[in-house]
């Protein structure tokens, strides 16, 4: 019982969360109405532009470090029907210069599906590891569903043979032991927030320069200089 309400607290906390964000998007969007005109087609595919920077910048981070492999994207249950996800995964083969990309999602027991909760909070180590042991020939998985709770069960992280892992944001809160995997090379590298990204401005053509005004690509390499994004 204990643990139920721990759960439920944590998806309330996280729609509380969601519905703070939908306020600071509805500012965004009447500042974009008065600053550039028009409001929902071009506010929402100047976000889609951007939210899609990050797949190119991945393709090409993995390009230089893992080329002509497999990659493997996992998304959301939605992603047939979701326009972001797509157009993230085209920037992605944009900038790794591959299609080799394989797209694909969790699949939770009938009860959990359809229950109103985040992918993050319902999925185990168990089902995704099921999901990437799928993809035998996938060098790298990158997620956009971030890692399951009990990641020290996570056979993917002990597997020192298997694929490594890049992470496109953090949906499920700080992951404990985070900096000694990208320190370890097993998380290739994550996606965060740029502290200093701007929201009251269109999306540049360049994929690269949209990137940048709004998240970093964090690495071995740059670990320390972005190491205050690290809750551990």
């Amino acid at each position: 019982m204990a643990k139920f309400f721990k759960t439920l607290l944590a998806f309330l906390f996280a729609t509380a969360s969601v519905s703070f964000a939908i306020m600071v998007f509805s500012g965004g969007a009447l500042f974009w109405h008065r600053q550039f005109g028009g409001l929902s087609d071009d506010l929402l595919e100047n976000e889609m532009a951007f939210y899609a920077s990050q797949g190119y910048e991945a393709g090409v981070f993995l390009k230089g470090t893992e080329p002509n492999r497999q990659l493997l994207l996992l998304v959301d249950p939605d992603f047939h029907r979701n326009e972001n996800i797509k157009q993230l995964a085209y920037a992605m083969i944009e900038g790794y210069g591959s299609s080799d990309v394989m797209l694909d999602t969790i699949q939770l027991p009938v009860e959990l599906s359809e229950m109103p909760m985040p992918l993050y909070m319902s999925m185990t180590a168990e089902d995704f590891d099921k999901v990437v042991e799928r993809y035998p020939d996938a060098a790298v998985v990158i997620s956009t569903i971030g890692l399951p709770s009990d990641i020290e069960n996570l056979k993917l992280l002990k597997n020192e043979e298997g694929p490594r892992i890049l992470l496109l944001g953090l949906p499920s809160g700080p992951i404990p032991g985070l900096v000694d995997l990208i320190r370890s090379g097993k998380v290739a590298a994550v996606v965060f927030s740029n502290p200093k990204a701007r929201y009251d401005v269109p999306a540049p053509k360049d994929r690269t320069e949209a990137f940048k005004i709004r998240y970093v690509l964090v690495t071995k390499d740059n670990l320390d200089e972005f190491r205050n994004l690290f809750a551990d």
